[in-house]
């Protein structure tokens, strides 16, 4: 039996909105991604900064942490450095 082991891209949505979280994660998961959520900038640092995320989707108007300081703080981590980050 073969066994593909490969792992699946691993996509970090960030987004206060629990619709566009909801609609990006099924859309993503059908494209067989491995899709992580964050409901907030503080969230998503935190999420990044242990999973390492292949790409991460940001929100770029949300409420206490917007998206541009939440990329700020991401970049600063020298892990995420060349995780691409998306604006939404």
């Amino acid at each position: 039996m073969i066994v593909n082991e490969r792992k699946s891209d691993v996509v970090l949505v960030v987004d206060d909105s629990a619709e566009t979280l909801g609609m990006l994660s099924q859309a993503l998961d059908e494209e067989g991604l491995t899709v992580l959520i964050a409901l907030d900038g503080e969230q998503g640092i935190n999420i990044a900064g242990k999973m390492i995320p292949d790409i991460i989707l940001l929100d770029a108007i949300m409420p206490n942490v917007d998206g541009f300081e939440t990329c700020r703080r991401m970049k600063q981590n020298a892990n995420l450095r060349n995780t691409p980050i998306i604006f939404m």
